[in-house]
């Protein structure tokens, strides 16, 4: 059987995040066709496979490591470090030079994609609806209301709406937390949908949308994880702008060059879909939005994972 790392951790603010979607790969992994190792990423290139709480060093020369006397070679990684440096691509040299597959984008698409500004500022350039933005600066130009996030970032870390100039000022010493590159987004009133997007053999294919809906004015952390939004799969809009979505993301997906299964978050206004971001590594907890897509789709968690794994061969 084919040995599995899937890698959590990291150095972002979504480390506790990564923990609980590497959790539920490990819960739901098919036992008969791998073994699986939950994988500690500690800094640079330094690991640790996790195994009963107990900790064992990954020989770095050739990502494998010891047990029970046994060297246990590595075959894949199934990619669960949400940011740093798993979702911006910082080890995929690290994993190409040693030809072993990961599910997630390359470091070219990482890189861009990671980085939402100047992701958006492409996908403006080849036909995709996006708001407006720009970086935080002096000059600012957007207009009232704005929304305020880090630029590289993810799980609603730092995000924030500004009504005037003092709020902005507020929000941007926010995001800077997170990242010291923070954009500032044009604000458009409308609903929030996602959609996740992955290939089955050589087949572009989408999940139910998920519709968001906060009880705060923004689909900020709070709203994510404690509690304050409802998430509604499949959601309830009209049947031509569910085709829309589910294009669009196609589209996205080939045009980016994107590999393994990922999430795009839009805002529907006047039945126009602005793309608001791509998450590459989008989150996996139990409680997390592509779990609960497939659930609706009747997909099972380990038939799923098992085809995101299958297809690094192809």
């Amino acid at each position: 059987m084919e040995n599995i790392a899937i890698l959590m951790g990291g150095s972002s603010k979504e480390k506790e995040i990564s923990l609980k979607s590497a959790k539920t790969i490990y819960n739901h992994i098919d036992q008969n066709k791998y073994n699986a190792y939950t994988v500690m990423h500690i800094n640079n290139h330094d690991f640790q496979v996790i195994i009963d709480k107990e900790k064992y060093p990954i020989n770095k020369r050739n990502f494998s490591f010891i047990l029970d006397k046994k060297n246990i070679q590595f075959h894949k990684v199934f990619m669960m470090i949400h940011g740093d440096p798993g979702e911006n691509g910082k080890l995929c040299a690290f994993f190409d030079k040693k030809n072993i597959p990961y599910t997630s984008c390359n470091q070219k698409v990482s890189e861009l994609t990671f980085h939402k500004f100047q992701c958006n500022n492409y996908l403006r350039t080849i036909g995709y609806d996006v708001p407006s933005s720009q970086m935080a600066s002096s000059n600012y130009n957007m207009g009232f209301p704005c929304i305020i996030k880090p630029s590289c970032s993810g799980s609603s870390f730092g995000i924030s709406k500004a009504s005037n100039f003092e709020e902005l000022q507020k929000a941007i010493i926010k995001a800077k937390k997170y990242d010291p590159e923070v954009i500032i987004e044009q604000f458009i009133i409308g609903r929030e949908m996602t959609c996740a997007v992955f290939k089955e053999s050589k087949t572009i294919k989408t999940l139910p949308i998920t519709e968001i809906i906060s009880e705060n004015e923004i689909f900020d952390y709070d709203a994510k994880y404690n509690g304050k939004s409802i998430e509604e799969t499949p959601a309830k809009i009209d049947v031509e702008i569910t085709k829309t979505i589910k294009n669009i993301s196609k589209k996205v997906y080939k045009d980016l060059n994107l590999s393994g299964f990922i999430r795009i978050d839009f805002i529907i206004n006047n039945k126009v879909p602005y793309i608001i971001e791509i998450n590459t590594v989008p989150g996996f907890s139990e409680e997390s939005i592509v779990p609960k897509m497939l659930k609706s789709a009747k997909i099972k968690i380990s038939t799923f994972i098992s085809q995101q794994l299958e297809i690094l061969d192809t």
